[in-house]
């Protein structure tokens, strides 16, 4: 959202979606992690910063984990000033400077666009505004079923429509996308379903909180009804 659509609200993690399969990449994460780290502090010129792998967490949970159908990687960075007493927990796995990094395994990703960071050092491929939209208002739709509170998606989704005009062939490419999104989560999304009273309850469950994000918090019905037009006006007679 703010290398890409340059929205103001920043979150303090990472959120990757990994294309190989879960065994495939985490036998050698961590090690690869933590040998290229070290490198990326010097090539962008942060040479007294040391980071470091602590924890690697399985998600939904350890038990048959690479079976689950959507597992993901929790993982924490931690990092600290060369020659601080922060070096010292840092290589005891205890640091309480960290950057949590999730990386989410089998979601299927349809667009994407190349961000080029650091004057060209490195590059990161991220979400089109198609497939961005698409996979936040899968998002909301999924709140009741995986018992989750998505208000940052109301705000992002209202955000993109305020700052980017949507043609017919954009409504269509951001409905086929969320058709096909929520296929694979064996979901139906039907045209009433922003209607649905546990989703916009959910949406605004800690909205306030979204005020330390941002400079200046929109009223969540506001957003929430612009978020919905959006839903409505997609092609659903197609």
């Amino acid at each position: 959202m703010a290398l890409a659509f340059k929205s103001e609200r920043v979150t303090g993690d990472v959120d990757f979606t990994a294309i190989p399969e879960p065994k495939e990449l985490e036998a050698t994460l961590v090690d690869e992690l933590n040998k290229h780290l070290p490198k990326a502090a010097i090539k962008l010129r942060y040479p007294n910063i040391i980071c470091k792998v602590q924890t690697v967490r399985k998600l939904p949970k350890p038990l048959n984990f690479d079976e689950h159908q959507f597992p993901a990687l929790l993982i924490k960075i931690g990092y600290a000033t060369r020659g601080s007493k922060d070096e010292v927990k840092l290589a005891e796995n205890k640091s309480t400077n960290t950057l949590e990094l999730e990386i989410s395994f089998r979601d299927q990703v349809y667009a994407f666009q190349e961000l080029n960071l650091t004057e060209g050092m490195a590059a990161v491929r991220a979400f089109t505004l198609h497939e961005l939209i698409a996979e936040k208002l899968r998002a909301l739709i999924q709140q009741p079923i995986r018992n989750r509170s998505r208000r940052q998606d109301v705000y992002d989704i209202s955000y993109l429509m305020e700052t980017n005009q949507l043609s017919d062939v954009d409504l269509q490419e951001i409905h086929q996308t969320l058709l096909r999104k929520c296929e694979t989560r064996g979901i139906t999304p039907m045209p009433d379903t922003m209607d649905d009273p546990e989703i916009r309850s959910r949406a605004k469950s800690q909205w306030h909180t979204l005020g330390l994000e941002l400079a200046q918090l929109p009223p969540f019905e506001d957003s929430f009804e612009t978020m919905r037009s959006l839903y409505k006006s997609l092609p659903w007679n197609e």
